[in-house]
């Protein structure tokens, strides 16, 4: 038996819960890195909600909205805003089925299509390859508070991915992110290049068609095989217990983002019939309206607390096309006007 087939033999066949989470993997170095800032995981973890119980096994699944807390809160007792992007940069590249998979391609463009494919074998959010457009696209549950160093994070995971393959002095030939730009982004710039854009709809990086060519430089073709077998039963455990609102939530935001998000909008894009769509909502004790509410609320406070679009921008992305309606929900939704609540003291993962 290979290092590798022992490391999968190792993972639980368990299920993912309805919440969105992540395996604990993510976590590895973490320790380390504190360290080096004189700071101890303990306190980082407890803040966030966890013990080092549950994070002991690598391969356990932890809830994202508690990962993202823990980087929310590193960045601020380590008073370094780039934390997310440190701690994405020096994850190991096989620590993980993913990684592995990747790493055994014949190709970074065959890599990242299957993470893209397999990515719920290990995290509940969402990612997208958009081959023709050579760009992963990836965002987080509209419900998640503290996206900005997760989304950092991220972005150097896959960076340093691609790089496995393109070497460490590549860069992306864009990136953008969500959030809003910092006072300082050199060290943006230093690690992803010059090409970086904030306050975007999605997540992206995208790649040239000679780097998505790149061969992989330790590809096992049988060892890609065995862990593209793993990664499918995985995924089919996983489809079995997902919840059903999480992607009524993600077929509304694709909605409002086309500009059509009523019900028939919706449900055409679940590949359902209105009356199917209405009875799962009924099943799960809810309604259309009530769950396109609370949507637009959640996407309305990251938008005002991790981006610097303007308020007009703000309402037509949440379905608005009048500010006035929109700053009534959102006096109705915060208890005070959209101006107001984007003033108040801003989130700990927003970069200084």
């Amino acid at each position: 038996m290979t290092f590798a087939q022992a490391e999968l033999n190792r993972i639980p066949a368990d299920t993912v819960a309805s919440e969105h989470r992540i395996r604990a993997f993510v976590l590895s170095g973490l320790r380390e890195r504190l360290r080096g800032h004189h700071a101890q995981l303990l306190p980082v973890l407890q803040e966030a909600g966890l013990t080092l119980e549950e994070v002991e096994d690598e391969f356990a699944w932890i809830p994202l909205n508690k990962f993202a807390k823990v980087l929310t809160v590193a960045a601020r007792v380590t008073n370094d805003p780039y934390f997310g992007l440190k701690h994405g940069a020096g994850g190991r590249f096989t620590s993980n089925p993913l990684g592995y998979l990747m790493a055994n391609a014949p190709d970074l463009r065959t890599a990242l299509r299957s993470f893209a494919h397999f990515h719920t074998v290990l995290s509940s959010n969402s990612v997208e390859f958009v081959e023709n457009a050579g760009r992963i696209e990836w965002s987080y549950p509209v419900t998640l508070a503290d996206s900005v160093q997760l989304t950092d994070f991220s972005l150097m995971r896959f960076i340093s991915r691609i790089q496995f393959a393109a070497g460490s002095a590549w860069r992306p030939v864009a990136v953008g992110v969500t959030h809003r730009q910092p006072t300082d982004f050199v060290d943006y710039e230093r690690r992803v290049g010059t090409r970086i854009a904030f306050n975007q709809a999605v997540n992206s990086i995208t790649l040239s068609g000679q780097t998505l060519s790149l061969h992989m430089p330790q590809a096992d073709p049988q060892l890609f095989k065995l862990i593209t077998r793993y990664c499918e039963d995985q995924l089919e455990l996983q489809k079995a217990v997902e919840h059903p609102l999480n992607r009524i939530r993600e077929a509304m935001i694709r909605c409002l983002q086309q500009g059509s998000y009523g019900p028939k909008f919706v449900a055409k894009e679940l590949g359902l019939t209105p009356s199917s769509l209405h009875r799962r909502l009924k099943a799960e004790n809810t309604s259309f309206q009530r769950l396109l509410d609370d949507t637009r609320r959640c996407l309305t406070q990251r938008y005002l607390q991790e981006t610097s679009l303007k308020l007009t921008d703000i309402a037509a992305r949440v379905g608005y096309s009048e500010l006035s309606a929109f700053s009534r929900a959102a006096r109705r939704w915060f208890g005070t006007s959209p101006r107001s609540f984007r003033r108040r003291p801003p989130n700990l993962d927003v970069a200084a």
